[in-house]
């Protein structure tokens, strides 16, 4: 009769759905999200009529204009030399290769500043959980690794990380953990 009573209560306690998040639950419900939006990284650079005087950061910009070209994505060509006592410089008109169209944003018709996806964050690791009972939520630290790098990745305006630790906020519904609207555990 005592056996029969506890394996009664051990299939209870077994059977019971534990309401906790766990590092790998909160990482299937961040991967979920992100599936529907995407944490991408935008770079901005400029095209149409651009001037590149003569000082580091401008060699340097040039460079990477110059990299695009060679490597198919973007045309440049010389259109003339700036020689006014405060305007001194080359300038050049730039376009963009059908190569390049399918990372774009956002292309300006006629000219400026072009914004091209640079990368996308990915979920390496949840870190830790830290459940809140009071509130109902809980704080979880997240590691992202920088993946899907395109080329304009070079224009990106931020030093550049491999990786990214965020903390994020989920909240517990009576469907259970949420972060994003439409997918829980």
């Amino acid at each position: 009769m005592k056996n029969i009573i506890f394996t009664m209560l051990l299939i209870l306690i077994c059977s019971c759905e534990s309401n906790n998040l766990s590092n790998s639950n909160a990482e299937e419900i961040l991967e979920e999200c992100l599936k529907k939006n995407p944490e991408q990284r935008i770079a901005s650079f400029r095209i149409g009529k651009a001037t590149f005087r003569d000082t580091d950061y401008d060699k340097e910009l040039l460079g990477k204009y110059a990299q695009l070209v060679e490597d198919g994505y973007l045309t440049m060509e010389f259109v003339r030399e700036l020689k006014s006592r405060y305007n001194k410089g080359k300038e050049y008109s730039i376009a963009l290769t059908e190569k390049a169209l399918e990372y774009m944003e956002k292309v300006p018709e006629k000219g400026g500043n072009v914004k091209a996806k640079a990368f996308t964050y990915e979920i390496e690791e949840v870190l830790q959980v830290q459940e809140i009972p009071s509130l109902n939520s809980a704080k979880v630290k997240v590691k992202y690794k920088a993946d899907n790098k395109t080329p304009f990745i070079i224009f990106y305006g931020k030093d550049l990380q491999d990786f990214w630790i965020d903390d994020l906020s989920m909240n517990k519904t009576s469907n259970g953990w949420k972060y994003c609207d439409d997918f829980s555990i």
